[in-house]
C-alpha cells in the first residue's frame, strides 16, 4: 500500500488550497495560473540563445529557395514538430523542403551518416533536426564537410562537447538565460516558428500560428514535460484549437473513439491520441502518423485511423504474449533481483511497454531485448528507482553494447548479437556492483478529505479551473473513508479494469450511484466484494461514457478496512 499523507488545510477555498501546494501563492501567480493569456504568458522567442542566428539562416534559405531537410524524431514529439514545420512551409508557399523521419527499427535514433549521404544526393543546403541531434557530433561534422549547414532544435541534455552545428536551439545548453526551460521538441519548434513569423514579414494573418497549438498540445502531453508556465498556456490554448481543428486525421479519431471535441481534455490526448501517434513507429513507420496529421483527404484519414487501430490491437496481443512467456519463465525459475529476458523474435518497439508493466508488478529493474525486423538487437530498460540504469549499464564490460543511454528510470540499448548468451549473467554481476537506493513507499499527497455527499457538479467546476493537468500539476486527490461497496464488476480485456459502485443518499430522498474506476487494477483489488468497507484515494472526473455526462471517481489507491 502507498503512504497516504493528508495535506494540512491552509485555506477554506479548495482552489487556493490546491494551488498553495503547487507553489502558487500570490494573487498575481493565481490569476496567471487560472486565466492563461496567450500574449501575456509567452516570452519572446528571440530571447532564446542562438534563435536570431537560426532564424536568419532559415529565412535566407527560404529567400534563396535552398533545399531544406526537416529531420524529425520518430516519436509523437518529433512527428508533431515535423508537422509544425510542414504546415508553416505550406502556409508561406515554400516548397523546396523534404521531411525525413527515420525508421525506428532500421535507422535508429538521430542523424546517421547514411542519412547525410542521402541528403547530399538531394542537394540539400540546410538540415534542421527536431527533437534530436544534440548528441550527433560526427554526423554533423560530416554534413559540414559536404557544405550542408545544420540547425539543431532539441530539448535533451547537452553533452560536454556539443556538436559544431551552425546554431543550437536547446534550453539546456550553457549560457541559456531564457526564463522557461521545459519545452518539448515541438514546443521549441513552435517558438522557432513564432520567431520566423516575427522576423520574416510573411503575408499571413497575424496569430495564424495558433492553429499549430493542437500539435504542441499532443507533443507536450506525450513527452511528459511539466505542464506549467508557458507549457500550461500552450496546452490550454491547444485544447481550444482541438475543438475547432480541421485536421481530417484528428476528426476521424474523434469519431472512432467517440470523443466530443467540445469536451476534449488532456486525458484524451494522453490515453487515446498520443499513444496511437507513437504506435506508428513502434509497429511500423512514423510516416503513418505524419500522414495522419497532414492529410486533407477524408478517405486517407479513414484508412490511416483504421490501420493504426489494427496495429494497436496487434501491439496489445504481442505485449501480452511476451509477458505470458516471461511470466511462465518466472514461475518456473523464480525471480532474481533484476528481470532480464529477451528473444530474437520479439519486436523492440513494444518492449518498453512490457518492461513498464513488469516493474509495476515485481518492483525491480527490468531489461528486455529483441530484434524482430530490426538490423540489430535493441532493448528497453525500466527501473523501480533502486538503481540508476545508465550507471548500471556503464558497469557492464565495454564490448557488450553497440550503444546505450537514457535516464535514471528509463533507458535503451543496442546489444551485440554474439553477447546475448552472456548478457543476463553479466548484467546480474554489474547489478551487484552498482550503488543501490532504498525505494520508499510512494507517497500520495491528499488535497482534501471528502464524503460521497460532497461529490457534485459544483465541486467538479472548482477542479475544472485547474485544468489542464499533467506533470507538475497533477489532478487533485481526495480521501473518501469508510465506503461500503454496493456493487463491483471487472471489465476490459480479460477483466483488467475494476468498477466499484457506492450509494449516495439524496437530500430529497432516494439514492444515487457514484462509480469509481480502477484501470489496470492489481491483484489485491480482487479480494474486494460487495458489502465490504474500504477507504480510497481518488480524483474526480467527468465521464461521457453514457449519453448524459456523469461524475465518477478515478481510484489511485485502496485500503481494505478491517473494522
Amino acid at each position: 500500500m502507498k503512504q497516504w499523507v493528508l495535506r494540512e488545510q491552509v485555506s477554506p477555498d479548495l482552489v487556493r488550497q490546491i494551488l498553495f501546494y503547487r507553489g502558487i501563492k500570490t494573487e498575481e501567480e493565481i490569476e496567471k495560473f487560472l486565466n492563461p493569456d496567450y500574449e501575456r504568458d509567452l516570452h519572446d522567442s528571440l530571447l532564446i540563445l542562438n534563435m536570431d542566428k537560426a532564424v536568419e539562416r532559415i529565412l535566407q534559405a527560404i529567400k534563396n529557395n535552398e533545399r531544406i531537410i526537416i529531420f524529425g524524431d520518430y516519436d509523437a514529439d518529433g512527428v508533431c514538430a515535423s508537422v509544425i514545420f510542414y504546415d508553416f512551409f505550406k502556409k508561406i508557399g515554400f516548397e523546396n523542403f523534404h521531411i525525413h523521419i527515420p525508421d525506428r527499427h532500421l535507422g535508429g535514433y538521430g542523424l546517421t551518416k547514411e542519412a547525410i549521404d542521402e541528403f547530399v544526393g538531394q542537394k540539400a543546403n540546410l538540415i534542421i533536426t527536431l527533437d534530436c541531434g544534440i548528441t550527433d557530433y560526427e554526423e554533423i561534422e560530416k554534413a559540414k564537410s559536404k557544405r550542408i549547414d545544420v540547425i539543431i532544435i532539441d530539448h535533451h541534455l547537452v553533452p560536454e562537447k556539443p556538436p559544431n552545428a551552425l546554431a543550437i536551439i536547446d534550453l539546456k545548453q550553457k549560457g541559456e538565460n531564457y526564463p522557461f526551460k521545459e519545452f518539448c521538441g515541438a514546443g521549441l519548434t513552435f517558438k522557432t516558428i513564432k520567431a520566423l513569423i516575427k522576423k520574416g514579414q510573411f503575408k499571413i494573418v497575424p496569430g495564424w500560428e495558433k492553429w499549430l497549438l493542437d500539435l504542441v498540445a499532443i507533443a507536450t502531453v506525450a513527452d511528459m514535460v511539466p505542464i506549467l508556465e508557458e507549457n500550461r498556456t500552450l496546452v490550454y490554448f491547444g485544447l481550444r484549437v482541438f475543438k475547432k481543428t480541421k485536421r481530417q486525421g484528428l476528426l476521424l479519431f474523434f469519431r472512432r473513439f467517440e470523443i466530443n471535441p467540445a469536451n476534449i481534455t488532456e486525458d484524451d490526448i494522453a490515453f487515446v491520441i498520443a499513444p496511437r501517434i507513437n504506435l506508428a513507429s513502434r509497429m511500423g513507420h512514423a510516416n503513418t502518423s505524419f500522414d495522419l496529421l497532414t492529410t486533407e483527404s477524408f478517405n486517407e484519414a479513414t484508412w490511416i485511423t483504421s490501420h493504426l487501430e489494427m496495429l494497436n490491437n496487434e501491439r496489445k496481443s504481442i505485449v501480452e504474449e511476451i509477458l505470458k512467456e516471461i511470466e511462465e519463465e518466472i514461475n518456473y525459475s523464480g525471480i532474481a533481483e533484476i528481470i532480464v529476458y529477451g528473444n530474437i523474435n520479439w519486436s523492440p518497439g513494444v518492449l518498453s511497454i512490457g518492461a513498464t508493466r513488469l516493474v509495476e508488478k515485481y518492483h525491480c529493474p527490468v531489461f528486455l531485448w529483441g530484434k524482430g525486423e530490426a538490423k540489430e538487437i535493441k532493448g528497453s530498460a525500466r527501473s523501480d528507482g533502486s538503481v540508476n540504469l545508465v550507471e548500471l549499464m556503464q558497469k557492464m564490460p565495454n564490448d557488450f553494447f553497440i550503444d546505450a543511454g537514457g535516464h535514471f528510470m528509463a533507458a535503451g540499448f543496442s546489444l551485440k548479437e554474439d553477447k546475448i548468451d552472456d548478457f543476463k549473467r553479466e548484467l546480474l554481476l554489474a547489478f551487484k556492483k552498482v550503488s543501490k537506493q532504498k525505494v520508499e513507499n510512494e507517497i500520495l499527497y491528499i488535497d482534501k478529505e471528502i464524503s460521497l455527499d460532497d461529490i457534485d457538479w459544483s465541486l467538479y467546476s472548482l477542479i475544472e479551473k485547474l485544468q489542464p493537468f499533467g506533470i507538475g500539476n497533477p489532478k487533485p486527490l481526495f480521501l473518501l473513508s469508510n465506503l461500503e461497496i454496493a456493487n463491483m464488476r471487472k471489465f476490459g480485456n480479460g477483466g483488467i479494469h475494476l468498477q466499484l459502485d457506492f450509494k449516495k443518499s439524496l437530500p430529497v430522498g432516494g439514492e444515487e450511484i457514484i462509480s469509481a474506476i480502477n484501470f489496470f487494477s492489481n491483484n489485491n483489488d480482487y479480494r474486494l466484494q460487495s458489502g465490504q468497507k474500504i477507504d480510497i484515494v481518488a480524483s474526480l472526473e467527468k465521464s461521457f461514457f453514457r449519453p448524459i455526462p456523469e461524475l465518477r471517481l478515478r481510484i489511485v489507491d485502496i485500503n481494505l478496512r478491517t473494522n
